[in-house]
């Protein structure tokens, strides 16, 4: 899988890279976030990995360009971040992400999600041709698709919120009012998954 890593501290930008080359990942990496979309142009990433604290731009600011931008904004970003979401950054970025690994990486996990993404990915392009093959218009498969891509993301997220709602209820961590954070976050992915579940109902 062809992967964008966006961190301003390049000696982890390093070490991450040879995770995920090791991994079977084609990997390049941006320590300056202001050029977050020409780097993307470039590179045409599959995912991107995102830390949240940096400089001169937040990772948010670089989120926010991306799905602000017409050809690049369906590209997949789990977020990197050693801090957890605010209540307020989930709910003005929670569905704009596909997902979020708190820092310090663990290696097993950091794989083990990019190749859940490559997975949901690859179905949701197997349910464009089922959606075609059923006699369906570009159209309504290509809605189908999107739809199912969306609804396999957003569980996706859900679950990656659990995993890291058990590592934040350790010891090291213990802080509710983090959790209680989490709990916004999983209420607007509930909302969302009812009114994209109506939208796939005719499709295969």
């Amino acid at each position: 899988m062809r992967i964008l890593l966006i961190d301003d501290n390049e000696k982890l930008c390093v070490l991450y890279q040879q995770v995920l080359t090791k991994g079977g990942h084609e990997t390049d990496y941006l320590t300056d976030p202001t050029k977050a979309l020409d780097t993307i142009r470039n590179t045409k990433p599959e995912l991107i990995l995102l830390d949240i604290i940096q400089e001169p731009i937040s990772g948010w600011d670089v989120l926010e360009q991306v799905r602000s931008d017409p050809e690049y904004f369906q590209i997949p970003i789990i977020i990197l971040t050693g801090k957890v979401l605010t209540t307020d950054e989930a709910i003005r970025y929670g569905l704009k992400i596909e997902g979020f690994i708190m820092k310090p990486l663990e290696r097993n996990m950091l794989l083990a999600a990019i190749s859940e993404m490559k997975e949901l990915l690859d179905e949701s392009e197997d349910m464009y041709e089922r959606a075609l093959s059923a006699g369906m218009s570009p159209e309504k498969a290509s809605e189908c698709r999107n739809s199912t891509k969306k609804k396999r993301i957003l569980k996706f997220l859900e679950e990656t919120l659990s995993k890291q709602e058990k590592i934040l209820a350790g010891e090291e961590y213990g802080r509710p009012d983090i959790l209680q954070n989490l709990d916004v976050l999983r209420d607007l992915i509930t909302r969302e998954l009812l009114k994209i579940n109506k939208i796939i109902q005719d499709c295969p």
